[in-house]
């Protein structure tokens, strides 16, 4: 019995053991064949997943993408993909074949890159290598892109992936983008990687950008160093060089961590012909200028740019400065501080509009005209805001003057859309100028505006105060020895040759040159200390366009000075005295008032009270100047104080374009009482000039200067 029941034992477990070992070889068998396939799919290459690959991609990514032969595909030891053609096309609604499209991709992974990886932090990949890498960027005045994705993805983005090898031998990508209207094509190659001592890339660009054409060149120790995602990560040296139209461009320095905070150090020089040039590339509100050469180092940190200009030369102007620049806002603001030893005034002259002057002459001046009419880019307005300090040394003010402006301060700021100069103060002559502007340019309400935005108003105050004239304008000698001959002709002419023109009398006979100079300056034609203030308004887009807008007052003063009698006697208001002035010499005429105040209406300006008080004659000034159409309406009536058998009294006529305006005389003698009664209607509207320069002018000596003179006309009523 007992041996029954162990032989059926026995039975079962050696049953039990052949199933057991059966199991053994059908698991063995499994995994082998398992490891076999899955050797021989490595092998092969995993051909039967480019199919699935490609419709998952294409389902993330909402586009078609097309993963052609030949296809490799390894998952032993890390991951590695190789693509014989891998594209991704573009949104249907723009009209370019696709927006990547590569050819030789290898793509490498390592497992413990992905296994590691936490929310928030950059894909590392091992390797990307391609044959040939072309793209199509283009974005419509939309914003909508090219690049734009749809993805159904709420986890956290994430940084720039950071990639330890690329190599791209030929790149290329196609930038076409409405909103910057930049249309440029770029080429790019590189080889980097820790495996390389001696990394390179070089990126080059041609194309338009705006309105120019823009070339450049850009080379580094690799693009992957740049694009690390770290404060802390090491310089890479970078040379470029920029062409936009006329502007060139050359940086010297390192860029890192650009996919981070970006950041840029390095030298800068920049030259072109007009500063307005590099605000177009930029995006900044600068303004026009004569030709250029910067040269400084910028730095840009997370939300800034600061530029340091060591050395500025614009037109004839020196300058130097210190800049920020700051993005972070809604709209950039532009702060700083400009110093320099010279300002030449004329370089002045593009930013309102004049054409740049250069050797061969001004060009495209428009003829018979003096004030510009070209407009002036305000749209530029909006670009940014600005607040920055202004200082020069000097300011060369021309040829006409003898002595410069010294020191010139002032504030420029620019806050939505409104230009400000203010607390300007400059010195010169014993004396100073003082002022403000303001340029309120507002954006169109509506798009029906656009075409045609509002008006920009000008608000414009300036004050000159006890300016020594002598010291402040320059007489040139040929400019004397002119005015000499034109006297001493006007004196040895016959009546019939007086009545010819003056201009004509000259051009028969030129002035004397075996003169000597015995002197750099000629005595000045007229001596005083000058005070005028104004306060206009008016609106246009052009200077020419403001100027004829004009509405408000101009007033101007000159006291204690003399008046060339040679200018006097030249300009016909005595015949008899010019004669004897010839023989004594130009001697000086005390000119104890010399005051006129203007109103301005639409741009003409209309002179309330206007003369000239000598104790030879005085002169009063009536009419009008068309500052709008450039024209001259004056007349100039001499009341002599001396009695002369040839004193003239008909009126002096100066009318004619501001370019060249025609001085004459008036057929017929105005009558004494007639003139008289002229002077005495001025004593009200004289009256109140004075206060209106000078505040204080109460507490003048009233036997002195205007004051004097004003007592004088006051006591004919």
């Amino acid at each position: 019995m007992n041996d029954e029941v162990e032989n059926k034992t026995a039975a079962k477990k050696a049953s039990t053991r052949i199933t057991g070992t059966r199991i053994l070889y059908w698991v063995g068998g499994f995994l082998l064949a398992l490891v076999v396939i899955l050797v021989g799919c490595e092998l092969a290459g995993w051909p039967f997943l480019r199919q699935p690959m490609q419709d998952f991609t294409s389902k993330t990514l909402k586009r078609d993408v097309i993963i052609e032969r030949p296809f490799h595909l390894q998952l032993f030891g890390g991951i590695r993909l190789q693509v014989g053609h891998l594209q991704i096309s573009a949104p249907a609604e723009f009209s370019v074949p696709y927006l990547v499209d590569a050819h030789g991709l290898d793509l490498k992974l390592r497992y413990r890159d992905l296994l590691q990886l936490k929310e928030g932090q950059p894909y590392r990949i091992k390797a990307i290598r391609a044959e040939q890498l072309d793209a199509y960027m283009k974005r419509d005045s939309n914003k909508h892109a090219t690049w734009d994705f749809e993805l159904d993805d709420s986890s956290p983005s994430r940084p720039f992936p950071f990639i330890e090898e690329l190599s791209v031998n030929k790149g290329q990508a196609r930038v076409d983008d409405a909103v910057t209207k930049a249309d440029l094509t770029t080429t790019f190659y590189t080889e980097e990687g820790a495996h390389l001592k001696t990394p390179e890339s070089s990126l080059k660009v041609e194309g338009k950008f705006g309105t120019r054409p823009l070339q450049g060149e850009l080379v580094t120790q690799g693009f992957l160093p740049v694009a690390t995602q770290s404060k802390d990560s090491p310089p890479i040296n970078s040379k470029g060089w920029l062409k936009y139209g006329a502007v060139n461009l050359k940086f010297d320095g390192a860029v890192y961590d650009l996919f981070g905070s970006q950041r840029v150090k390095g030298k800068l020089s920049v030259d072109g012909p007009s500063l307005a040039d590099v605000g177009d590339l930029l995006d900044l509100a600068f303004p026009r200028t004569p030709p250029f050469k910067i040269t400084g180092g910028v730095e840009k940190t997370t939300d800034q740019w600061k530029v340091n200009v060591s050395d500025a030369r614009i037109g004839q102007s020196r300058l130097a400065g210190q800049f920020v620049y700051d993005y972070g806002d809604a709209k950039p603001m532009l702060t700083g501080d400009v110093n320099g030893p010279l300002l030449v005034l004329a370089d002045l002259a593009p930013a309102f509009g004049a054409p740049v002057a250069t050797d061969k002459g001004t060009p495209n001046k428009k003829p018979g005209k003096v004030f510009p009419d070209e407009s002036l880019d305000f749209a530029t307005y909006d670009r940014m805001n600005a607040n920055i300090k202004i200082h020069f040394d000097a300011v060369d003010l021309g040829s006409v003057f003898k002595e410069r402006i010294s020191p010139l301060d002032f504030r420029l700021t620019l806050q939505d859309r409104k230009l400000t100069v203010a607390k300007l103060y400059a010195g010169t002559a014993q004396g100073s100028l003082s002022g403000a502007l303001l340029i309120d340019a507002p954006e169109a309400k509506s798009e029906a505006e656009s075409g045609n935005p509002p008006l920009p108003k000008w608000d414009i105050q300036f004050a000159l105060k006890n300016i020594r004239l002598e010291q402040w304008l320059k007489v040139k000698p040929e400019d004397q020895q002119k005015a000499q001959e034109k006297a001493r002709l006007k004196a040895e002419a016959t009546p019939k040759q007086r009545a010819q023109s003056s201009t004509e009398q000259t051009a028969k006979q030129e002035p004397s040159k075996d003169k000597k100079e015995t002197a750099k300056d000629a005595p000045a034609y007229i001596t005083g200390q000058l005070n005028a203030k104004a306060k206009l308004k008016g609106q246009g887009r052009s200077t020419a366009a403001l100027l004829k807008s004009l509405d408000g007052q101009l007033a101007l003063m000159v006291r204690d000075g003399e008046i060339s009698h040679l200018v006097v006697e030249a300009a016909g208001l005595d015949i008899a005295q010019s004669v004897g002035l010839l023989l004594r010499g130009d001697h000086a005429i005390p000119m104890q008032c010399a005051a006129m105040g203007w109103n301005a209406k639409q741009g003409v300006l209309t002179p309330e009270a206007a003369l000239i008080d000598t104790p030879v004659t005085t002169v009063y000034i009536h009419g009008n100047m068309d500052l709008g159409e450039e024209q001259f309406n004056l007349n100039l009536q001499a009341n002599p104080k001396n009695f002369s058998p040839f004193t003239v009294r008909s009126p002096i006529l100066v009318t004619g374009p501001f370019v060249s305006p025609n001085v004459s005389i008036s057929p017929g003698p105005i009558a004494a009482r007639v003139a008289g009664g002229v002077l005495l209607a001025l004593v009200t509207p004289f009256a109140a000039i004075l206060p209106f320069l000078d505040p204080g002018s109460g507490d003048k000596d009233e036997n002195t200067g205007c004051h004097a003179t004003l007592k004088q006309l006051k006591e004919k009523k």
